[in-house]
């Protein structure tokens, strides 16, 4: 007898073509869907870390960082900074952020740690990684590999805070949970096995049915994990949103934050510049007595102080954007129907705070100056005009 030849008919070799072919497809696309998957987290996280601690960079002042050690933790400008750093972790839900200091010798240390429960020491060393170098020479930046210390497994970010000269005074730092990202990819992937096994079974369980509703399956699958991913994003950014909001509004008075001022100041530089801007007035404020409220009545009737200083200004130049520009520092920048005006209202004011001087209420000292085109080329020398007219009104008040 001759040997008998096995053949598989065509149906069947057309299935087990298919079926090899399916998975090859579930592998590839599993494949890149865990690709896309850990790209768009790790996009997430470092978009987010760099938003937050640029944001909170521009709005420290580094002229004060560099005054502070470690005996000014009663400090106003302590207070501030880390009153600051504290709404920060607080409302875009970090892990961890804080100020660091540059040491002499190039390595870096903690300077503020607004951390309620276990926060680090003044001083205490700072393990150097390519993101702080980078940050320290004035470029904001992400570190790519996770770093370990006492407090856990981080990725972390930090941005340069200026001082007035333009140099580096000091860094902010965001940390985030690198076990969570770890985690996060885990679960995809555990996703992408899970679902590929299920679909794989389907197709053999059901043999000769159709493979085109099976990818479709997937597609469906695909699109949902797209769409979630969408959705995290979005409501990431409706929370960088609002922190932007926080870094244009001051939080005590509710009037134009000092990041808003210093915009305006770009955007009238400009105007100067090109011509487009030709006339505009500044009013330099500074509150009367504020330190003495602290000192005698404490912080908590300060802030009160400040808020109601704040109201008579804006209460008087209501159609002109109002700054608050220090701890009881103002400023109105005064353009269009207010600058017309600018001479009527400076005289409600002060008369106005002229009858609060008698009164024993808020007393506010001001001074104003408009830009002449025939000697200014910037914002700032209308600007040093208008404050040393608001110190002489402060002398005139103190003589009542």
């Amino acid at each position: 007898m001759g040997k008998r030849v096995i053949r598989f008919k065509p149906n069947m070799r057309s299935l087990m073509i298919a079926l090899v072919l399916m998975l090859i497809i579930h592998i590839i696309m599993g494949v890149m869907l865990i690709t896309m998957s850990k790209n768009a987290i790790r996009e997430q996280i470092d978009a987010r870390m760099l938003d937050a601690v640029n944001t909170a960079a521009f709005q420290l002042s580094g002229d004060e960082l560099k005054r502070i050690t470690g005996d000014d933790k009663e400090s106003e400008e302590y207070v501030n900074a880390l009153s600051l750093l504290r709404s920060f972790q607080q409302n875009i839900k970090l892990d961890y952020i804080y100020a660091v200091k540059i040491n002499d010798d190039g390595t870096f240390a903690f300077l503020i740690d607004p951390d309620i429960e276990d926060p680090a020491d003044y001083g205490e060393k700072i393990e150097t990684t390519e993101a702080l170098i980078k940050a320290s020479k004035g470029t904001p930046a992400v570190d790519k590999v996770a770093v370990t210390d006492e407090w856990g497994r981080f990725y972390s970010a930090y941005a340069p805070v200026w001082d007035s000269d333009g140099n580096v005074a000091a860094l902010v730092g965001v940390d985030f949970d690198a076990d969570w990202y770890d985690g996060e990819l885990n679960s995809h992937k555990a996703v992408v096995v899970i679902l590929s096994m299920i679909a794989l079974t389907i197709i053999i369980g059901i043999t000769f049915i159709s493979h085109t509703s099976v990818l479709e399956g997937e597609k469906n699958e695909y699109r949902k994990k797209l769409e979630e991913t969408l959705l995290r994003e979005l409501e990431q950014k409706q929370e960088l949103g609002s922190a932007r909001r926080l870094a244009y509004t001051d939080p005590l008075t509710g009037v134009k934050s000092k990041r808003a001022y210093l915009e305006a100041i770009e955007r009238i530089d400009k105007g100067v510049s090109d011509g487009s801007i030709d006339e505009f007035g500044v009013i330099v404020f500074d509150l009367n007595g504020l330190k003495t409220v602290n000192d005698t009545l404490g912080h908590e009737e300060g802030d009160r102080y400040i808020k109601e200083g704040s109201a008579i200004i804006c209460g008087t130049f209501c159609h002109s954007p109002v700054f608050r520009i220090g701890g009881d520092e103002f400023v109105v920048i005064l353009e269009g129907t207010d600058y017309l005006k600018r001479d009527i209202l400076i005289a409600e004011f002060e008369e106005l705070i002229e009858e609060n001087q008698r009164s024993g209420k808020v007393v506010v000292s001001s001074g104003m100056d408009e830009f002449d085109l025939s000697c200014d080329t910037s914002f700032s020398s209308v600007f040093e005009r208008a404050d040393k007219k608001m110190y002489e009104r402060k002398c005139y008040l103190k003589t009542l």
